[in-house]
């Protein structure tokens, strides 16, 4: 048995594109951008990692093609990220032969100042080989040894592809553990994993960690295992390998849904457990510019014995249901090491995402368990939100909320000013190196991962940046800065009937943060302002508040009592707890025969304020309203007359009666006619 109640309101579809609109980005002005690279060639997938004994000594890598084709530049700043070095790993220290290529570089750095980068070593064909080189620094990347392979290449069988490092520095059982997880193709792929008990020196045996799928549908019946697989040293020293691929349901048929995926080693990745499916995600994307994006996991650890010690946290693109036809950047995280995770919490904040899209995402948790993030954005690119920005935010109660955004680069990038080489015959220099080739513009060569690092409250951060009109390697670098709060609830322009609960996203560090918030009438707080200080992000509002419109704002204290640089945005919220006016029902009149089986009705127009009124017709052949079959209820009708469509039961009794309620949910039914 079920009430059929049927909607009917005017809606209108409205587009607010506004030049250069910031949403609720932080008033704080960007840092100093500094250029790395100065090439006119294409530079993207950068790393970047800070010396965690000296933190004047950073090392960042990236994809580089000054060469016309992918060799691995390498950088080094000995004065905290202010003036860079920046060479390429140089021919003998590749692993194949002068005309190998190298992709895929990835950083990672122990607890006592070592430095260990990898790169995919390839050679082009159909019997070309490859394998992960691996090189190492105990001088703060002034010189390197390598390079280590971790397989033995064999011609035209395997091809290595996406490799990603992490160190244990947990100071357990497995401490300075160096491991690696890849894919491995031809298709179907594998996901494959190795450690190295030597600093990177030799690795022992090859895992699949993640097997080739056998199911039916999805276009086939075997799967490839996914991509983008990267590893992780939880606290308690258990390795976990992430990645992206195909759900199977129980009975092992294809689910049609991509998701990120986790296997758990508790013996230093010697064995791991079955894979275990995390959380769905949208895969493969194009954002705004023609940029392809994806939702490969980022994942970070908490191993700092602080008050989030042991948490595990996954960030990725995601385009989910309430996203549209665009992506935002949403991060999971898990208090159980991995057995369960929350639900997705969206770490860009502009009101207008849902017109443009956010995406690759990479984190870091610093020594004091905060979770800082950085990814691109669209959002100052309005209306066509086609250049991105490269953009910030802060955690400090374990990824439950993050900050207001905070703009990194200065300038928006444009995916036009993207390029990649396309390879005609290579012309030689007279040294036999090969000279640059022809450039042409393709948006989907931005890369597929960017990269952060911090030391204590100083932040560093690389991204590929096209203002120059090429695709260069651009830093920053800035201390962990008090934004204004990230405003919740009550929503805005919110209609209520009781008193609201507030909230905020925590905007500063454990037991140091405390906030003003202020409730004021008059949306300048020039009078009549009702302010409490408290030391939580969520508030019961404790004092009476009459009918009406009220204005409300949050600025972050610090326990030593300095104020945020700026209030939170303003957001307006009416309180009404009075029901609206009993309805007058006009017709029918009560008692009426009538030949018509779809009758018009007619009743008494309620107003009020401050929240709108609108109506439900219910019309039943039981005068008790009861739920089912033969009641019908026309909802929210906005004006006080209806025409029903659906005809009347013939030679029988009907009732109708009108239930009309406001914005704020305050209700009151008429009598029955």
């Amino acid at each position: 048995m079920h009430t059929y109640r049927i909607a009917f309101t005017a809606l209108t579809l409205l587009f607010c594109l506004f030049a250069g609109d910031i949403g609720a980005t932080s008033s704080l002005p960007p840092p100093p951008n500094i250029r790395v690279t100065n090439i006119p060639q294409l530079n993207n997938e950068e790393q970047v990692f800070i010396c965690p004994t000296d933190s004047n000594y950073i090392i960042a890598d990236w994809r580089d093609f000054r060469l016309g084709y992918r060799q691995i530049g390498v950088g080094r700043s000995t004065d905290a990220g202010q003036t860079w070095t920046n060479n390429l790993i140089p021919a003998y220290m590749q692993y194949f032969d002068v005309n190998s290529k190298q992709s895929d570089p990835v950083l990672a750095v122990d607890r006592f100042g070592n430095f260990y980068m990898a790169a995919l070593d390839y050679i082009d064909g159909v019997d070309g080989s490859s394998t992960i080189s691996f090189y190492k620094s105990t001088d703060t990347g002034n010189s390197w040894a390598g390079p280590y392979i971790n397989v033995q290449p064999t011609s035209g069988v395997y091809f290595e592809d996406k490799e990603l490092i992490t160190v244990d520095n947990t100071g357990g059982t497995y401490d300075g553990n160096l491991y690696v997880s890849w894919a491995r193709f031809p298709n179907p792929n594998r996901i494959m994993f190795q450690r190295s008990i030597d600093g990177g020196t030799t690795f022992q045996d090859t895992l699949i960690v993640g097997p080739t799928q056998s199911s039916t549908g999805c276009g086939s019946s075997v799967l490839d295992a996914g991509q983008f697989a990267i590893p992780l040293v939880s606290a308690n020293g258990n390795v976990h390998v992430f990645w992206m691929g195909y759900a199977l349901d129980s009975a092992s048929i294809c689910t049609g849904v991509q998701g990120i995926k986790q296997v758990i080693s508790t013996d230093g990745g010697q064995t791991f457990s079955p894979e275990a499916f995390v959380v769905p995600v949208s895969g493969y994307t194009t954002a705004n510019g023609g940029i392809q994006t994806y939702s490969g996991p980022v994942a970070m650890a908490d191993i700092t014995g602080g008050p989030f010690n042991s948490d595990l946290y996954i960030a990725f693109t995601n385009q989910g249901p309430e996203d549209g036809a665009y992506t935002d950047v949403d991060v999971i995280r898990s208090t159980d090491n991995g057995t369960s995770w929350s639900s997705r919490v969206q770490v860009n904040d502009s009101p207008n995402s849902i017109l443009f899209d956010a995406f690759h995402p990479w984190m870091v948790v610093n020594d004091e368990g905060i979770l800082i993030a950085v990814f691109y954005d669209e959002r100052f690119d309005a209306p066509t939100y086609s250049s991105f920005d490269l953009l910030a935010a802060y955690s400090f109660d374990g990824g439950q909320t993050f900050t207001t955004n905070h703009r990194i680069s200065s300038v928006s990038s444009s995916p036009s000013n993207l390029k990649e080489p396309i390879p005609p015959a290579y012309t030689v220099d007279e040294n036999g190196i090969p000279a640059p080739v022809i450039l042409a513009s393709r948006a989907g060569i931005l890369g597929e991962y960017i990269g952060v690092t911090s030391f204590h409250d100083k932040i560093n951060a690389v991204w590929t940046d096209t203002r120059d009109g090429n695709s260069e390697i651009y830093t920053a670098n800035w201390y962990l800065p008090i934004l204004e709060p990230r405003l919740f609830g009550p929503a805005p322009d919110a209609y209520l009937s009781a008193l609201p609960d507030f909230s905020w996203a925590t905007s500063w560090k454990q037991d140091q943060d405390r906030y003003r918030l202020e409730i004021s009438g008059d949306e300048l707080f020039g009078s009549g302002v009702i302010e409490r200080v408290i030391d939580t992000n969520i508030f019961a509002f404790d004092s009476s508040l009459s009918d009406g419109t009220y204005y409300w704002r949050v600025k972050t204290l610090t326990t030593g009592g300095t104020d945020s640089s700026e209030y939170s945005e303003t957001r307006r919220f009416d309180i009404d707890m009075t029901a609206p006016q009993v309805p007058m029902l006009l017709a029918p009149a009560d008692g009426t025969q009538t030949g018509d089986s779809t009758p018009f009705f007619d009743w008494s127009t309620v107003t009020k304020a401050p929240s709108p009124v609108s109506y439900d017709l219910e019309i039943s052949t039981d005068p008790t309203f009861a739920p089912g079959p033969e009641t019908i209820i026309y909802g929210d009708l906005t004006l006080s007359e209806y025409q029903p469509t659906v005809s009347l039961t013939p030679d029988t009794t009907s009732y109708w009666r009108v239930n009309a309620h406001d914005a704020a949910g305050n209700s009151t039914l008429s009598t029955v006619f």
